[in-house]
């Protein structure tokens, strides 16, 4: 039958060129993601991705670069946005203590207010001092934008934008495609709950300011809408849309067609109607799907009206290293590349960076 709401979906088949040797294989809600340029893990090894064709993915080898995928999460749970906002107040709670000089009642606080034991509350108080004594702990009040480097030199820009994924996904697209188009060069983004980076070539400079204001006076919808266009996600989705709106067939006179014949098939009536009309009804359902199911688009509005109307005010900070709140986006992409014994060195030593820079 051709009626049902619920996606096909098979694994999508990985080939390296020029040779096309087939590789392995990565799930279709993986290749959603990826974007021509990305860096991402296979068999612990790096490959960049260069264009997929039906239920075919094409990479080419990558050295020596920093992922821009992190493991895929599959059907892991993004934060809520609710839930981050309440620990954006928690944050908030710790950093006024630490301004007021109430250190020593931090970990009394933890312990009468939390479940958790001394250790736990230590560790808490620790990862907080470290962050205010280097940089500036980001709150329900402030979005704390970093300007930084990790150890091997890479400039990121990371966005303490603590609002889930769902959130930071439409937030980070909108803000990649302007910082783009400011720079005249192609970024890469690395996204997380707890908020994203931005991956800027080494001489290129981002005027933050000019940035965010570019970003309140967009209309966000169709910035998210530029940014998927020719994109995986918006083509992977299009074919979901499609079949439920039986203008792509599963079956045809008793014989199943397969995954790979209706993502052809999809991909020319995407072309096709997109020539007819850019509001043919299907495509606008496909991106709704995107906006507000895939991303949060209505989430994403409210945090850019909250900086409009002065609720979220924006900081910039420059940091030679980057802060401890940031190590987890830094290292994020990497961990998929390096041992957890390389991993834990990594983390340690920029630790041992960060206690350096407090105490001098």
């Amino acid at each position: 039958l051709n009626l049902g709401a619920i996606p096909d979906e098979v694994k999508i088949d990985v080939y390296k060129l020029p040779s096309k040797r087939y590789i392995g294989g990565i799930e279709e809600g993986f290749l959603e993601r990826l974007r021509p340029g990305d860096i991402f893990v296979l068999g612990g090894k790096l490959y960049k991705f260069r264009y997929a064709r039906g239920m075919r993915c094409y990479v080419e080898g990558a050295r020596e670069e920093i992922p821009t995928i992190p493991a895929w999460f599959s059907e892991m749970l993004p934060l809520s946005f609710d839930l981050a906002l309440e620990i954006q107040k928690f944050r908030g709670e710790l950093k006024r203590k630490f301004e007021k000089g109430q250190e020593k009642k931090i970990k009394r606080w933890l312990l009468r207010n939390y479940p958790i034991d001394e250790n736990i509350a230590s560790s808490i108080y620790e990862y907080f001092r470290e962050q205010y004594l280097y940089a500036e702990i980001p709150d329900e009040k402030t979005l704390l934008i970093e300007e930084t480097h990790d150890l091997e030199g890479r400039k990121f820009l990371v966005f303490h934008s603590l609002f889930g994924r769902r959130t930071n996904d439409a937030l980070s697209r909108a803000i990649a495609l302007l910082i783009s188009n400011m720079i005249r060069h192609s970024v890469r983004v690395i996204v997380s709950d707890n908020g994203f980076a931005i991956l800027i070539p080494r001489a290129k400079k981002v005027n933050v300011e000019r940035l965010m204001e570019k970003l309140c006076f967009s209309n966000m919808e169709e910035l998210l809408k530029k940014s998927l266009k020719r994109t995986e996600l918006i083509k992977r989705r299009f074919r979901h849309c499609a079949a439920r709106s039986f203008l792509v067939l599963r079956n045809y006179k008793g014989h199943k067609i397969s995954v790979n014949k209706q993502q052809l098939s999809s991909q020319t009536l995407l072309k096709v109607c997109e020539e007819v009309d850019e509001n043919f009804p299907v495509i606008r359902e496909t991106y709704r799907e995107i906006l507000e199911d895939v991303f949060d688009i209505k989430k994403a509005e409210k945090v850019i009206n909250w900086i409009k109307n002065g609720k979220l005010k924006v900081k910039k900070i420059s940091t030679s290293i980057a802060s401890p709140f940031a190590h987890n986006l830094i290292i994020l992409g990497e961990s998929d590349v390096i041992l957890m014994e390389d991993r834990k060195k990594r983390l340690l030593a920029l630790y041992e960076e960060i206690m350096k820079r407090i105490s001098d």
